[in-house]
This record gives C-alpha cells, sequence and structure tokens, in this order.
C-alpha cells in the first residue's frame, strides 16, 4: 500500500464506564487507551460514504492484545481476539477471527444504528492469515442481515442474510444472494486486500454512489448490493447492484445486522482491520415515490438569540484592527511575563456560530488556554448575520483581515510572524481555514488578504466545504458556494494542519472532515484526523473528557512545529 509522508490519521478515545456507556446510543466502541494512531501508510481513505452517519468505525488500536472486541453495538463475538498485525493488514492492532474450533463457529456481529437502515455503506481490510489451509470449504462470510437489536444469532446461515460476501481460505471471493452465487473471483491469498459494499434497501428508489475507481455516480437499484474489491468492480457485476434475498429485504429498510460468520466449524483464518459502517437509518414511515434517495440537509445552527457585540473581555486587551463602519477588535490575551522583545509564538482562534450567531466571548478560554501555555492568545471579532446582518462572506472576509493585520503587527503584540497558529470551531474552522488560502474569495478584499500564510491549523467541528453538491448549506453561500468552500480552494502548499471531528457529527458530517484530510494528503501536505467516536458536534460540551485529550493533541501539533516553547 503507498505511503504518504507526514500523514496520519488518528482515532482519539477515552475510558468510559459501563454507566456512561448505557446513557450512549450507538457509541463507536469501548475503549481502554486514549489514542489510536494509523499512518497514511496504511491507505485507509474512507472515500465512500459521503451521506449518512458514521455507526462504527473500528481501528482495534484501543484494545490490549487477545482481549475480544467488544463495542456497545457488538452482539455476538465468538472465536475472534485482537492480536498484533504486524502491519500486515491496516493499523497495527487487528482482529483475529480463527474458527479452529471444530463445534462452534466464529463470529463478530454488531446491529448498527438505532432502528433499520435505508442504506448502507461497508468497507474493511482483510488478510487470509493461512493461506496454505487445504480445506477449500473453509470461509468467513461477510454479512448483512436484519436490524435486531439484543439478538444473539442473525447472520448464521444465508436464510438470515440479505447477502454474504464470502471469503475462502484457497483463493476465492463470492457474493452470494440465497442459494445463487452471483459472482466469484480469483485472489491473492497472500495479500491484504480491501472491500467496499453498498446495500440499498428501498423496495422503489434507487440510491447514488461514487465509483471508487473513477468517482463517477453510479446508481444502485432497490434491494440491491455492489461489491467492489481493491477499487475495482467484482467480477461481472453491474454497477447497478443485483437483487437481495427478498425473504429478508421485503419491506423497506429492515437491514442493520452486519458482521462476520463461520460458514461451518472447520477451519476458517483471518485477520479484519479498519471496519467502516456507515448510513440512513429508516424513517417512520415508508418511502412511496421512485426518485432516487438523498440524504436529508443538515439543520443550521440557531441563530435566534440577540447578541451583544463585545467592548472588553475579562483579561485580555482589546485592540482594534478595522476601523469605520462595522469597527472590529481583536481580544489579545498575554502570558505572564510577556514583554514586546519576546518573539512568542501566537495562536489566533475564530469562534463558532453558523456564520450567524457568537460572539469571541465563545473563543476566549481556548486564547486563555494558549497564554496560559506561553503563547499570546487572541480571539478576533468578525461579523455575523445576527449582528450585523451579514452573509458569510463578510466573516471570511474579517477572519483574512484579522490575521492579516495580527501578521503586519507583529513587534508590537511581542510575537514572531513567523509562528502565528490559526484555528477555529464550526464556522470559525471554515473562517480560519481561509486565512491559510492565498487567492481572495468573493467578498474578501485582496488588499487586506494576508501576505503569509499561518504556521499551523487547528480544525475543530469545522465547516471545510461548502459546495453545491456536497457541502454545508451551499444555499448561504449562493452562487459563490463553491468559491467559498475551502476544500475546494487549497493551494498547493498548506500549513500542517490538526482536523478534530466527531464520527458521529450530524450537524457538519464526518466525510467531510475525511475528504479534507484525503485532499491534504494526496498533495503532501503535512495534516492529521483526529476521529472522535463519542459525542457530535459539540463533542467537548458533551463529553468532557475530550477537553484535555484536545489540548494535548494541539499541544503535540505545536511542538512539532516549533510553536511550543512558546520563547525560543
Amino acid at each position: 500500500m503507498a505511503k504518504i509522508t507526514n500523514v496520519a490519521l488518528i482515532v482519539l478515545a477515552g475510558v468510559l464506564s459501563a454507566a456512561e456507556l448505557a446513557a450512549q446510543s450507538q457509541s463507536t466502541t469501548t475503549t481502554t487507551a486514549d489514542a489510536t494512531v494509523i499512518t497514511a501508510g496504511s491507505g485507509k481513505k474512507m472515500s465512500g460514504g459521503d451521506n449518512g452517519t458514521v455507526f462504527l468505525h473500528e481501528t482495534f488500536e484501543n484494545f490490549d492484545v487477545d482481549s475480544v472486541p467488544t463495542a456497545s453495538q457488538l452482539q455476538r463475538s465468538n472465536l475472534v481476539k485482537v492480536v498484533d498485525g504486524g502491519g500486515k493488514v491496516g493499523s497495527a492492532k487487528v482482529a483475529h477471527y480463527n474458527d479452529d474450533d471444530t463445534e462452534t463457529g466464529g463470529a463478530m456481529e454488531y446491529t448498527v444504528g438505532d432502528s433499520a437502515i435505508t442504506n448502507l455503506y461497508i468497507e474493511f481490510d482483510a488478510l487470509n492469515n493461512a493461506p496454505d489451509l487445504g480445506d477449500k470449504n473453509s470461509q468467513v462470510i461477510f454479512g448483512v442481515g436484519p436490524w435486531e437489536e439484543g439478538k444473539s444469532l442473525t447472520l448464521n446461515s444465508k436464510s438470515k442474510r440479505a447477502f454474504g460476501f464470502e471469503m475462502y481460505q484457497q483463493k476465492s471471493l463470492r457474493l452470494r444472494v440465497g442459494d445463487e452465487s452471483i459472482s466469484r473471483v480469483d485472489y491473492d491469498s497472500t495479500a491484504a486486500f480491501n472491500v467496499k459494499i453498498w446495500a440499498n434497501d428501498h423496495d422503489g428508489n434507487t440510491f447514488s454512489y461514487k465509483r471508487p475507481d473513477n468517482g463517477e455516480t453510479a446508481e444502485l437499484g432497490p434491494d440491491s448490493v455492489v461489491v467492489w474489491l481493491n477499487d475495482a468492480l467484482m467480477g461481472d457485476l453491474k454497477a447497478t447492484g443485483t437483487p437481495m434475498h427478498k425473504d429478508i429485504t421485503e419491506g423497506n429498510a429492515v437491514i442493520g445486522r452486519v458482521g462476520l460468520s463461520s460458514a461451518s466449524t472447520k477451519v476458517a483464518n483471518f485477520l479484519f482491520d479498519n471496519l467502516h459502517f456507515q448510513g440512513q437509518v429508516a424513517k417512520s414511515e415508508k418511502s412511496t415515490t421512485d426518485q432516487p434517495s438523498e440524504a436529508a440537509a443538515p439543520s443550521t445552527e440557531d441563530s435566534s438569540s440577540i447578541e451583544q457585540t463585545p467592548s472588553t473581555l475579562p483579561g485580555a486587551e482589546t485592540i482594534i484592527y478595522r476601523r469605520g463602519e462595522n469597527e472590529m477588535n481583536l481580544f489579545v490575551f498575554k502570558p505572564e511575563g510577556w514583554q514586546a522583545s519576546d518573539e512568542r509564538s501566537s495562536f489566533v482562534f475564530f469562534f463558532g456560530g453558523g456564520w450567524s450567531k457568537g460572539t469571541p466571548s465563545k473563543s476566549a478560554a481556548t486564547a486563555k488556554w494558549a497564554a496560559a501555555n506561553g503563547m499570546v492568545g487572541i480571539a478576533p471579532d468578525y461579523r455575523t448575520k445576527n449582528r450585523f446582518d451579514t452573509t458569510p462572506l463578510a466573516s471570511v472576509a474579517d477572519g483574512r483581515a484579522a490575521f492579516a493585520w495580527v501578521v503586519e503587527h507583529a513587534d508590537e503584540l511581542g510575537i514572531d510572524p513567523a509562528r502565528i497558529a490559526v484555528g477555529g470551531s464550526s464556522a470559525g474552522g471554515h473562517v480560519a481555514l481561509w486565512t491559510a488560502i492565498e487567492k481572495a474569495p468573493p467578498g474578501s478584499d485582496a488588499a487586506t488578504s494576508p501576505r503569509s500564510k499561518p504556521a499551523a491549523v487547528v480544525l475543530k467541528s469545522a465547516v471545510t466545504d461548502t459546495s453545491p453538491e456536497t457541502g454545508y448549506t451551499p444555499k448561504r453561500f449562493g452562487d459563490d458556494a463553491l468559491a467559498l468552500s475551502p476544500v475546494h480552494q487549497l493551494d498547493a502548499k498548506m500549513p500542517p494542519t490538526l482536523i478534530l471531528h466527531a464520527a458521529m457529527d450530524e450537524l457538519v458530517h464526518y466525510g467531510t472532515a475525511v475528504a479534507l484530510y484525503n485532499k491534504l494528503a494526496s498533495t503532501g501536505n503535512a495534516c492529521e484526523l483526529v476521529t472522535i467516536p463519542l459525542g457530535g458536534h459539540g463533542f467537548t460540551s458533551e463529553y468532557k473528557q475530550w477537553k484535555p485529550k484536545v489540548n494535548a493533541k494541539m499541544v503535540e501539533l505545536f511542538k512539532r512545529e516549533g510553536l511550543l516553547p512558546a520563547v525560543r
């Protein structure tokens, strides 16, 4: 698998009690460690699930060797343990499916989602761990069946599966629906392989997805499944799919049981890693149209509250960065012992609020945190709809102007202009990322654009895509939606970037964070994607334990980029 230097995908996790897990519906995993690191050398690009909720993204890194990879969604697990994968497939630790018991079949099955699923995207990596086994009937079957939470057995036979992707020890992979073998392909049993599956459990609606080989849109027919192997269509299976088992899928949206099971009690020995299940939960009423299904549009953030523009913030020095109409301020938090001659590093952090609400009081805590670490922390104000009746274009213009002012006045702020990091949460992340792009977007004055790039960028639940096809609330940008979409306007060389995003974020979808990570990685830029397995858009508010973990990741980035210690 290809290696991309200076890029890493990180899954951040935490130790949770049984009571905490019980309070969380369908959390991603029970964890026993602080962080899981998957280097870009693993080749993982979860690019197939652009829409819908991420139900599970499991790398097995947070489990002890020889432990059972338990999770809140796991319904049964037999003859599966976590082992050191030795870099042979995906990340360091993997799930070892070793069905060596002649009386008990192996299994690792999950019930995903809070209810039945209309369509499901599946991805995983696999490796035949015993390619020399002589029994050609030994196999592991990856299947999808009915959504039945709490049931111990679901995928134990073909009659319980909508379809089965069969992995034989002896070089054969097959897609089976009921008694019928739909497709068969031989594979290199000594090499790891990647599987992508789309399943559409609509009786009347087609489902659009992007082909892994060329990115073009393809249609998956009603009650159908399509399988891709190493980004190639498996065998002669058509991109429109093939009907799934009608006894299982009769009636819209009944799938939701997903996982691995043995065909018999004979030996099957495989390694599995990077399980990714993503899809759309069924609505309460069945669809009655014949139109292609679409993901529900994300709701916009509430902008109804009346806010006042602050002129001061406790502990901060107020500095005007733009005078005249709509005067704008920076709130500067100086560390203890600050002197103008210090040439310290600085962290400029923009508040969120959907370009509609919010004030620098929301980003003050991060600026204070920076000052506590010896940096000059800065919380800029920018125009929002609530306070100034403006569009997101004005927010971006102000963010760029604020960063440019900080760079140009570095001497009086006591900072090194080459060591200024920027960051932001939600829409503030959108504003922050635009400070790192050279070309002035619509609504921004090239004369006030930054003359240099930030030393690093930190994005927390950030809006990074506003394009008409895949972006967050593109209607708010009108004809400028694509031009204001950072992921579509990145420079060839971007600052080192830390992306923090919850897999269950239903407001600004996790898939947009993955898309930014992939784009930066593909152009050789240094970046990290920290996937938060619990919580949604405001994960640090929902789960307080993420705050110190996020802060630790920022410290790690700043040390790596020479921003800490703050004074050289």
